[in-house]
């Protein structure tokens, strides 16, 4: 019998016979020198990295940024916007963007003036831009004033109005302030030009919205018709101003309609049909609208629209909507219509037309004279009537140069 064999663990045995056959082409590249260790790698020299926006201090950053006057930076991102939108700081640019933009202790013919309408538009855009900062932004540019002139001048007892001017909305009355700094030719942002007007939250029938819309439209502001949709989101806000019942939205809406010649028949007959007609809202559109009636084609506005004058005839009645609709239309056809009626007393109750002052006054007579300043008005929107402070602007240019 064949006895297995038992390995004892510990027990040395001789090596494997190695084939050396395998070793040799390993040996050709064998080299003493091959066991010296190898030095060590260099270390990477450090490399000071750039400092970016976000690690400058803060104090720092708000230097830079009202100094470029860019308003492209705190859009950059996020924390940029973050960094750069404190109060205090949104109100410097502010002021910077319009009060300073004027020199409000010279005379108001050599008056120096730089404001920039790109600029105001853009910031006119930005979201903080409500009424409320607008109301503080008219108190602090105030307040810049009186401390211009000194105190020399506040012993002269001449008023310098202030932010209560806007506080009943009144043209007459807020277009005495001319210290806003508005340039010629800015543009209303979308945000205020489409609907809702109103909210539940609001203390009165009318938004904050509709009323920055308002005053704005008041200081010569334009709708960028060719290269934005703006034009197009005023319409659709008109309807729906018009049907929420909002006057001073509509008040300034029919005004950029009716300079652009917007205020169509299908317009007239969604405030008169379909909704009610409603005359404090059809009085804005009837007035604006008679300005350049004469140059508007009877394809985009005619007063004689067989839609509108079926439905005054279903109204009935020697007092009724439908004669009162009639007298209207007749006279916006000949540009007769005025904007306060003969028997309306109580002007405090009506939104005014959005344009007041000593050259204009819609609760004066219809002469001649005011029919040649309304049509002026609205063929040179967004300039002023005699083109003054352009040219003084372009002359002032043309001294730096």
């Amino acid at each position: 019998m064949t006895l297995t064999p038992v390995r004892i663990r510990g027990k040395k045995r001789k090596p494997a016979p190695r084939n050396l056959s395998s070793i040799q082409p390993l040996l050709k590249h064998f080299h003493p020198s091959s066991l010296k260790s190898k030095p060590p790698k260099p270390k990477p020299t450090a490399v000071p990295v750039m400092p970016t926006l976000q690690s400058l201090p803060q104090e720092l950053l708000e230097i830079i940024f009202l100094y470029s006057m860019n308003i492209s930076l705190p859009r950059a991102s996020p924390s940029l916007g973050r960094l750069l939108s404190s109060k205090s700081i949104c109100m410097e640019y502010c002021m910077r963007s319009f009060f300073h933009t004027v020199d409000h202790k010279a005379n108001i013919r050599h008056r120096r003036i730089t404001s920039d309408p790109v600029g105001q538009s853009d910031l006119l855009s930005c979201r903080f831009f409500t009424w409320p900062f607008f109301y503080t932004y008219v108190e602090k540019a105030h307040d810049a004033l009186i401390k211009q002139r000194g105190r020399a001048w506040a012993k002269t007892g001449v008023t310098v109005p202030d932010a209560t001017y806007f506080d009943r909305l009144w043209p007459s009355r807020f277009t005495q302030i001319t210290y806003l700094g508005f340039a010629e030719g800015f543009h209303i942002p979308e945000k205020l030009l489409h609907g809702p007007w109103s909210t539940p939250s609001d203390q009165d029938s009318d938004s904050e919205k509709a009323k920055l819309l308002y005053v704005l439209v008041s200081l010569n502001g334009e709708i960028d018709w060719s290269a934005s949709l703006a034009g197009e989101t005023a319409k659709d806000g008109m309807k729906d101003a018009i049907r929420e019942g909002n006057e001073h939205a509509v008040a300034a809406l029919a005004v950029l309609l009716g300079i652009a010649q917007e205020i169509t028949t299908e317009l007239l007959r969604y405030a008169v049909v379909d909704c009610g007609c409603n005359f404090d809202v059809i009085r804005h559109l009837l007035f604006n609208s008679q300005i350049l009636y004469a140059e508007t084609s009877r394809d985009i506005l005619n007063f004689h629209d067989p839609a509108l004058w079926q439905w005054a005839d279903s109204q009935g009645g020697e007092f009724g909507k439908g004669v009162m609709l009639k007298s209207l239309l007749k006279r916006a056809e000949t540009f007769s219509l005025q904007f306060y009626m003969d028997e309306e007393t109580d002007w405090m109750s009506i939104v005014p037309f959005p344009y007041g002052g000593s050259k204009f006054d819609a609760r004066t007579a219809f002469e001649p004279i005011t029919r040649e300043l309304l049509v002026k008005l609205y063929r040179n929107h967004g300039r002023r009537i005699t083109g003054g402070a352009r040219r003084r602007r372009v002359s002032a240019d043309e001294g730096e140069e």
